[in-house]
């Protein structure tokens, strides 16, 4: 990193970047996620034929436009046609066809009349309620026109355009096929699925960033782990390099020993810039190998990913054909935050128009699985105040409602996106009277619960639970329950509505009355719950 540039500066960089690809034909049901290579138009029309909308009659409606309960209509019956069989049956004045919904309509019927208005009797029908022409009809070509554009080129292929395709006869389609090579490297790095040895952890990166090169449309080619070797390092990036459009990596980007990979790509082609003066992902790359893309990531999960959204994920859009439309929401912050003073991307989660800072680190997996997007902060801010308003962009979901406290807000059965905050019962409450939670529960009384597990001759060890202090500290009843049935636990402390929901059976040791307050828009939404819950 000889010299940070700026994050303006490295997009417009990347702005100019054009990542190969080629085009391969894929059945429709590889289709979904892709972009189309061409204009893709409709060979029939849809419908192909006049088709009755209704379960009912097919009439001449000059014949039942003055029909009524006082004074139906009568009409011979002359024939019947189901879903899916072609018809050569053909109408006159005074007559009519029985017809299922989505069949073909017979010649000079216009309109259909509905089977509740009308009365059979033989082979004759009775006609309540007049209908107009086309009533209960839809014409050949009403949705689609042949000929008509289905899907452009560059365009997503998203559930309705598979749709489309599928209606007009498509079992294949022509994808743009961009071949995004992987690979995460370091020697503490473990596959998953394999047995994770001291000191190893299981690869996050390859995973989160090939799910986001699916949903960009790109094809994800995994490489495996590179060990800090430059040998194996080498072997790996040339085989990528040879058999993709372009290459993204992770890890060993920094400026330490062990940090090899971007003095590699340095020496095997032109390093466009190491470095850019934003937090998390300082030591971001680009590069040129072979005339190929190759984009270094920070090895930490949170720092790869914002850095890829950030990025890269425009970069492999617009090299497709299209642009991210990503979406944008204005809110205000929940609470006070404390920043470098250096430009950053801060992983957030929104609750209506509340914003919340994801408190982990860059290298805690869970800090963009629990957000709903990032907010940019700019150079030189170093404290940003309670209720001040910013943006967030968003690449997860927003929030309705936010409860604090201990977890029995988990059996509520809401129709609504719920934010589960669990702290303690004190910390909980200060929380609610800053406004910054619509729900609390706590434990109304002295009573402390949790769990209590004992040493190996029986003796009782540290106790732990919400609200109390101790070496171990569960964030939920789930938590508790699933540590118990893998024997880390001799026992455990539940909440009977816990217990009977994970069907454990125990001892009953005493009552314990959970309160809680909420905003009267929140009493009225659950109040019933709450009230049921508080007894």
């Amino acid at each position: 990193m000889r010299r940070l540039i700026e994050a303006e500066t490295a997009k417009e960089i990347l702005s100019q970047v054009r990542i190969g690809y080629s085009v391969k034909e894929v059945a429709i049901t590889e289709a979904l996620g892709r972009v189309s290579a061409e204009d893709v138009f409709s060979p029939i029309n849809i419908p192909p034929f006049r088709r009755s909308t209704r379960d009912g009659f097919a009439v001449i409606s000059e014949d039942v436009s003055l029909a009524s309960e006082s004074s139906p209509v009568k009409l011979e019956v002359v024939g019947k046609v189901d879903a899916g069989e072609g018809t050569s049956l053909k109408i006159g004045r005074g007559q009519a066809v029985e017809i299922s919904t989505g069949a073909v309509m017979p010649e000079n019927a216009d309109a259909v009349v509905m089977v509740e208005n009308a009365r059979v009797e033989g082979n004759v029908v009775w006609v309540k309620k007049g209908v107009s022409p086309k009533e209960n009809v839809m014409s050949a070509g009403s949705d689609v026109q042949e000929g008509e554009v289905l899907v452009r080129a560059g365009e997503v292929i998203d559930t309705l355009k598979l749709g489309l395709l599928a209606g007009a006869g498509y079992g294949r389609v022509k994808v743009r096929e961009m071949r995004v090579g992987i690979i995460s490297t370091g020697n503490e790095l473990t596959m998953p699925g394999e047995e994770l040895e001291a000191g190893k952890i299981y690869d996050v990166n390859t995973y989160t960033i090939y799910a986001e090169l699916k949903k960009l449309g790109a094809t994800p080619v995994i490489y495996g782990i590179a060990r800090d070797d430059r040998e194996e390092m080498e072997d790996i990036l040339e085989k990528a390099l040879s058999e993709c459009d372009a290459v993204i990596t992770s890890g060993s980007t920094s400026a330490g020993k062990g940090d090899i990979l971007y003095r590699i790509v340095e020496e095997k082609g032109e390093m466009v810039f190491h470095g850019v003066r934003v937090k998390p992902g300082k030591p971001f790359f680009f590069a040129r190998v072979d005339e190929k893309p190759v984009f270094g990531l920070p090895g930490f999960p949170t720092s790869c990913l914002t850095i890829f959204l950030e990025f890269v994920a425009p970069a492999v859009a617009r090299s497709l054909g299209y642009r991210i439309r990503r979406r944008v929401v204005r809110g205000r912050l929940a609470k006070r935050i404390y920043s470098e003073g250096r430009r950053e991307l801060m992983p957030v989660f929104v609750v209506g128009n509340r914003i919340y800072p994801v408190e982990k680190g860059s290298g805690a997996i869970t800090s963009l699985s629990e957000a709903s997007g990032y907010m940019e902060i700019e150079e030189g801010e170093e404290i940003i105040e309670r209720g001040s308003e910013r943006e967030v962009r968003l690449f997860g979901k927003v929030y309705d409602y936010a409860f604090a406290g201990i977890d029995v807000f988990d059996l509520l059965e809401l129709d609504a996106e719920v934010k589960g905050m669990y702290m303690s019962p004190e910390l909980a409450l200060l929380e609610f009277s800053r406004q910054s939670v619509d729900g609390v529960f706590y434990p109304d009384g002295e009573f402390e619960f949790g769990l209590v597990f004992a040493g190996k001759k029986g003796k009782t060890g540290a106790v732990s639970g919400y609200g109390v202090s101790a070496d171990f500290l569960a964030k939920n009843h789930a938590q508790l329950v699933n540590l118990f049935r893998l024997g880390r636990l001799d026992g455990i402390y539940l909440l009977r509505p816990f217990a009977e929901r994970f069907g454990i059976d125990g001892e009953e040791v005493g009552e314990v009355g959970i309160g809680f307050r909420s905003t009267p828009e929140l009493e009225g939404v659950i109040g019933d719950q709450l009230r049921r819950l508080s007894r």
